[in-house]
């Protein structure tokens, strides 16, 4: 029983291997933590900017001339129906959020990009708490995404600009 247990042990390791699964490690941020934020106002998005970089330097202002710099220039949110029920009410509803900043490595060195994430949630009109809380669960799973997605541009946008 134990041989039998061992192989079907292996197999099941080659077949998750083989399909190329893997675990995500933690996002390794050297280096970026004397990066400058700057932010139109303390949103959601530049706190866990913040956070992941560990920066310490949030502005909200361009004055700071300390390179490189995270330039958050508008965050924006949509919802929209996404599916109805029978009775023609909506039964689930999809967020997107988008992210336009600007990475300013020097003087001449200046880049600028989109991001978009979007998440869904159900919508019940008898457990309008639960609902509020999926909404805001469905919120900070984008909010985190993005952020991800964000250090994951910087990480190589610095990197291709120092092989240059």
């Amino acid at each position: 029983m134990r041989i039998i247990n061992s192989y079907l042990l292996i197999t099941a390791v080659l077949f998750i291997s083989s399909c190329g699964y893997q675990l995500r490690g933690p996002i390794v941020v050297e280096g970026l933590d004397n990066v400058t934020i700057i932010s139109n106002g303390y949103t959601s998005i530049s706190r866990l900017l913040s956070q992941r970089l560990g920066a310490q330097n949030i502005s909200y202002t361009e004055d700071n001339k300390d390179f490189p710099i995270i330039k958050i220039i508008s965050v924006s949110n949509q919802k929209r129906q996404l599916s109805v029920n029978s009775s023609g009410r909506v039964d689930e509803y999809e967020i997107s959020k988008s992210i336009n900043y600007e990475l300013i490595l020097s003087n001449d060195n200046r880049f600028m990009d989109t991001l978009t994430a979007s998440a869904s949630y159900d919508f019940n009109e008898s457990q309008m708490q639960g609902t509020r809380e999926q909404e805001m669960i469905a919120n900070n799973v984008i909010d985190r995404t993005l952020i991800r997605k964000l250090v994951q541009k910087i990480k190589s946008t610095i990197r291709l600009s120092s092989q240059e």
